[in-house]
């Protein structure tokens, strides 16, 4: 039987959701989601993505502006290997060492697990990608329910925000805009500290000084 993890951070976002009114819409589970360690994308699949794909075949989050989409992966579509698939070419970072799992739909951002990092539970950690021109790699949480949980926060930040308050636009984007926010995972300041990321980051001179208020905050 599969173990599953507790979730605390995905709860913590529906009920977020929920309070402030963001529209969820999510999947039927499949009914043979692989095991945790299986592999999915050619990585093993992280244990934390593992139970929640039993619990949900995907996930999308709207407000009045912006969105987040957990990608479908089900008895039928494995939307994990096809986001990573799109964008992998031979060994060319952040896609050859990652496994795309979400993504800000209609535009090249997406959110990826970095399966080589992984501690001693086999727990992946979060980076956020922006695959534009000018490509780089922010990390964001030490593991996927952290992730959710900082995102739950950043929306709660969101619809304080007087721009978005008024007519929908932020005035903070995540996760550029919230270094402070994303330094509460200690164990992610932790392995910035350590360089466990510089290979795959290739942040240019505008991303040092978020990197460093993350280590410093």
């Amino acid at each position: 039987m599969a173990t599953e993890l507790p979730l605390p951070g995905l709860e913590r976002l529906l009920d977020v959701c929920r309070k402030h009114e963001f529209s969820v819409e999510s999947s039927p589970p499949g009914r043979s989601i692989p095991a945790a360690g299986a592999l999915v994308a050619g990585h093993p699949f992280d244990p934390i993505l593992a139970t929640l794909y039993r619990r949900m075949g995907g996930l999308h989050i709207s407000g009045s502006d912006g969105e987040f989409l957990l990608h479908r992966f089900d008895d039928q579509v494995d939307g994990l290997t096809l986001a990573t698939g799109a964008r992998r070419r031979g060994a060319q970072e952040p896609f050859h060492s990652s496994v795309a799992f979400g993504c800000i739909p209609d535009l090249a951002y997406y959110y990826a697990v970095v399966p080589s990092l992984a501690d001693e539970r086999g727990l992946q950690p979060v980076i956020y990608i922006n695959a534009y021109s000018e490509r780089y790699v922010l990390p964001v949480a030490s593991d996927v329910d952290r992730f959710l949980d900082t995102l739950s926060r950043y929306l709660e930040i969101l619809v304080e925000d007087e721009g978005y308050r008024l007519d929908g636009m932020r005035g903070v984007d995540f996760p550029t805009g919230v270094p402070e926010l994303i330094a509460r995972d200690r164990r992610l300041v932790e392995m910035l500290g350590a360089g466990r990321f510089d290979f795959i980051m290739n942040l240019g001179d505008e991303y040092q000084g978020w990197l460093s208020r993350v280590k410093s905050a």
